[in-house]
């Protein structure tokens, strides 16, 4: 018997999560229940939370919080409490997602026909709901050429490739949860000591061969590995493939034969040919793969068009020019090879940084969906957000390099009076405060400063005060650099950095108060026609935005989307702000109320990090977006924002 039901597992679990009070009428915002069914579900969290150590608090006129009492047996609980194992007994079927996983892992893992009658007992749900269910079990089973049969007197079965039958499995393996630990610490489908003890065979031959892989692909590959081994044991056996994988990839083929060998000594099952092609794949989409085999592999394959493709489409559509940084040209070739075998054969590849790069670098995610571009060419195949958001980080890495190769140093001369002793002392203390935002370009006495040449210097520190114009800034400080100077030179330095921080990209025909729709689609058209009336987007705008949104959804957490359009079309960079008086489901997982609709400056996209900067600032502040929902006036709206 449950302790919670799965949405108090989903409230106690959100304000575990939360870092300050949360008002139950938010909470209901975010699961898109009643403000009464939270609060009666608070009510009984309340009196049995103790179970897992904590307490439950309301803070009068701000929310609530969690309070760990007892350490220990929260960090056992919270174990259970996210651990939602694919087993009858455990299983909240009161949610379709968990019917619809619950029945793919079910007949993807049974060798047999299954009647319905025993599928209604397992779960003790209706016929008619299971029926409903099978419906969404069919959807997703044709995406893999996979059918789900009915016989009659015999029941259901799952006909199909049993390659893809595994692919299957994994994916939706993986896809329960997003966030959860992809581990098989969370599962009951498979023997974890099998699972350790495949885990400890591939960083074996890892270390052996001196193999780059990530702990994530490390995992994927032993999952993979995992369900093969309990195929095998059932009897099922892949075909083999029409193309030899062993000749295609002879490094490959050694690291298999040698996982498989010790993978057959601890199961005693035999591996097959076909098994090894299929652990090949595998092996392919993954990063094992040593660096100095990168250029002759490249030769091979589309990669060096992609990476071109990736670069032109930047420069082009972003301006950002990574022609030169032949760091972040290795990686991204590094990455799309393993990339593009992953895509071929269907294997899914989660990353668990998805929504930390979406929200943290979200220009860099812009980028990454460009790019992916050149690899849905290429391929004709769907790029999806888990590996667009790798394909971020690595634009990501070269944005900061390129930030900080533009960062324009400012040139100091500094003045001192006092002697050498203390002029040293002075220069070192600024080289240790700024050493990457200005150069000392000489110390010299206050005489000597008629007689210098100051035609490339942007200001003078100095210790005495100057009182003749100059032509340059002056800033006078104390020989010993007190803690009101560094800050001031601080702000000096950094001032131009936040120009672009203090701009408004707000004006009042662009803000939208309380309004009633219902869906995403609604808002996007409503918003498309109120800027293409004010002559600020071109006729097509729309389409461009909901072409946007089908790569990735464009919700944050926090009941806030930022939509824009899938390229720059305007001569300016500017918000439209549009508050709801209800939230809406803008995807599967996530509620909004809050809508920034975002236009870019066309061709030049210098303040695009600046203003993601500013953006993400705000959207990120829960209390910022309380306040802003509450407002009923554009003026307001604009005063807090700005």
């Amino acid at each position: 018997m449950q302790l919670f039901s799965k949405r108090q597992k989903e409230i106690l679990l959100y304000l575990i999560n939360s870092n300050q009070p949360v008002t139950a009428a938010w909470i209901s915002k975010e699961l898109n229940v009643s403000d009464r069914t939270i609060r009666n579900d608070l009510k009984e969290l309340q009196n049995i939370s103790a179970i897992v150590g904590l307490k439950i608090e309301l803070i009068r006129g701000k929310g609530f919080v969690v309070r760990v009492f007892d350490k220990d047996i929260f960090s056992q609980k919270l174990n259970e409490l996210t651990n939602d194992k694919i087993n009858p007994s455990t299983v909240d079927f009161s949610e379709q997602d968990n019917r619809v996983l619950y029945l793919l892992s079910r007949f993807l893992l049974e060798n047999k026909y299954i009647k319905l009658a025993t599928i209604e007992d397992e779960m003790f749900v209706s016929k008619s709901t299971i029926q409903n269910d099978l419906k969404e079990v069919r959807k997703i089973l044709e995406k893999y050429n996979l059918n789900l049969v009915n016989r009659p007197h015999y029941g259901l079965f799952i006909e199909g490739d049993e390659f893809k039958k595994r692919i299957c499995l994994s994916n939706f393996l993986y896809k329960r949860e997003e966030n959860s630990d992809p581990t098989f610490d969370n599962f009951t489908l498979f023997d974890k000591e099998v699972y350790t003890k495949i885990k400890e065979i591939i960083i074996g031959k890892v270390n052996k061969y001196k193999i780059e892989i990530s702990d994530i692909s490390l995992e994927n590959l032993a999952i993979h590995l995992i369900i093969a081994c309990k195929r095998i044991e059932e009897g099922f056996l892949i075909e083999q493939p029409s193309v030899n994988l062993m000749e295609e990839y002879p490094f490959e083929k050694i690291v298999a034969h040698e996982i498989v060998k010790d993978i057959e000594d601890f199961t005693d099952l035999l591996f097959s040919d076909s098994e090894i092609n299929y652990i090949i794949i595998h092996l392919v989409g993954t990063k094992l793969l040593p660096k100095e085999n990168l250029t002759e592999y490249s030769k091979f394959d589309e990669v060096d068009s992609i990476v071109s493709c990736i670069l032109k489409s930047l420069q082009t559509e972003l301006n950002w020019d990574f022609g030169h940084d032949h760091e972040f040209i290795q990686a991204l070739t590094l990455h799309i090879r393993p990339a593009m075998n992953r895509l071929r054969y269907n294997m899914n590849f989660r990353n668990p940084l998805l929504n930390d790069i979406k929200t943290s670098f979200p220009a860099a995610f812009e980028g990454a969906l460009i790019a992916s571009k050149c690899i849905n060419y290429y391929l004709d195949s769907e790029v999806g957000e888990h590996e667009v958001a790798y394909i971020a980080l690595h634009i990501g890495v070269a944005l900061e390099r390129m930030k900080n190769k533009n960062k324009k140093i400012k040139r100091v001369i500094l003045v001192c009076a006092s002697g050498v002793g203390s002029a040293k002392l002075l220069y070192y203390r600024l080289i240790n405060s700024f050493e990457n935002l200005l150069q000392i370009v000489d110390t010299i006495s206050f005489y000597k400063l008629a007689e210098t040449d100051l035609s490339s210097i942007d200001f003078i520190i100095s210790t005495v005060p100057i009182n003749e114009d100059i032509g340059i800034p002056v800033y006078v400080v104390n020989t010993f650099l007190e803690a009101k100077d560094l800050k001031r030179i601080k702000e000096v330095l950094l001032s131009s950095e936040q120009v672009a921080e203090t701009h408004s990209y707000l004006d009042t025909s662009r803000v939208f108060v309380k309004k009633e729709f219902t869906t995403k689609e609604s808002v996007i058209h409503f918003l498309s026609n109120e800027l293409t009336k004010q002559g600020l987007v071109p006729e097509h705008y729309e389409s461009l935005v909901v072409e946007r949104e089908s790569y990735a959804p464009t919700s944050f957490g926090n009941l806030v989307a930022v939509p824009h359009p899938s390229l720059p079309v305007t001569s300016e960079t500017f918000w439209t702000i549009c508050t709801l008086k209800r939230p809406i489901r803008w995807n599967d997982k996530q509620m909004v109320q809050l809508i920034c609709l975002l236009n870019i400056k066309e061709g030049n996209n210098v303040d695009l990090d600046k203003m993601y900067k500013k953006l993400g600032s705000l959207i990120e502040d829960k209390e910022i977006v309380v306040q802003i929902l509450a407002k009923d006036s554009v003026e307001e709206i604009i005063q807090l924002l700005n």
